[in-house]
């Protein structure tokens, strides 16, 4: 199976070209346009995964897996080119998987979108894609994340996600008790000059730092704005200002 899988990504990378930096929120098209194309169809068809089972009963936990939980047309962009053919998705934020059906009225998948970095989509205008990333204190992980900022010299992603939480009982009166649940989890990452993607938190002082060749910028900014850089926007619009100084 892992040689069918080998055979068949090498012929898709053979055939379409990977797809070239774009503003947040965009999907390029190949140099012949969006189209639909007959291999590529087939292609797609025949790798799609299959949804992993849940692990934990979701009726017994308080919460959802989703922040959002219908399914969404969403613009797909595989190995360079962008499908034609409709499609559905939605982002289980606990499983980390870009779940898919044909009928958005449905409630349930059992296929999910391919999990590689030549496989991206746009749901709501959020880009989504698979990338690696480093947290703070832990070793280098790959996952989903939302890319907010794209430019020349710095990049800034947003990653979601669902944790779940075991049920936890009083031990005394003077505890609490807490359900079964899932807790919302969001974090931020920085790329400089296409490297890796930093994990970093919103402030002024962890941005700075962040970003020392770029610390004239930054107080220039700061001085014009007056931002705290504490939350993404301000960010988006720090990394406009460096880019275009």
């Amino acid at each position: 199976m892992k040689r069918v899988y080998l055979v068949i990504t090498l012929f898709a990378l053979s055939q379409f070209i990977v797809a070239q930096s774009t503003p947040a929120g965009k999907i390029p098209t190949g140099s012949m346009g969006i189209r639909s194309d007959g291999r590529l169809i087939e292609i797609f068809e025949n790798i799609k995964n299959r949804t992993s089972k849940q692990t934990v009963s979701l009726s017994k936990i308080k919460g959802s897996p989703y922040f959002e939980e219908n399914f969404k047309t969403a613009v797909v962009e595989y190995f360079g080119e962008i499908l034609k053919d409709k499609t559905y998705l939605r982002h289980n934020a606990f499983s980390d998987e870009m779940e898919m059906v044909s009928n958005p009225k449905l409630k349930e998948s059992e296929t999910i979108l391919i999990k590689n970095n030549k496989v991206a989509c746009v749901i709501d205008g959020n880009a989504y894609r698979y990338l690696g990333f480093i947290n703070e204190n832990e070793p280098p992980a790959v996952g989903y994340v939302i890319e907010l900022y794209k430019g020349n010299k710095l990049s800034f992603y947003e990653r979601k996600e669902k944790v779940y939480m075991e049920a936890t009982e009083a031990r005394t009166s003077l505890e609490r008790s807490f359900p079964a649940r899932f807790v919302d989890k969001k974090k931020y990452y920085i790329a400089i000059d296409n490297g890796s993607l930093r994990q970093v938190k919103l402030s002024k002082k962890k941005i700075t730092a962040m970003l020392k060749p770029y610390s004239n910028e930054i107080k220039a900014f700061l001085t014009v704005s007056g931002a705290k850089l504490k939350n993404p926007d301000e960010i988006v619009e720090l990394f406009n200002f460096i880019e275009k100084s």
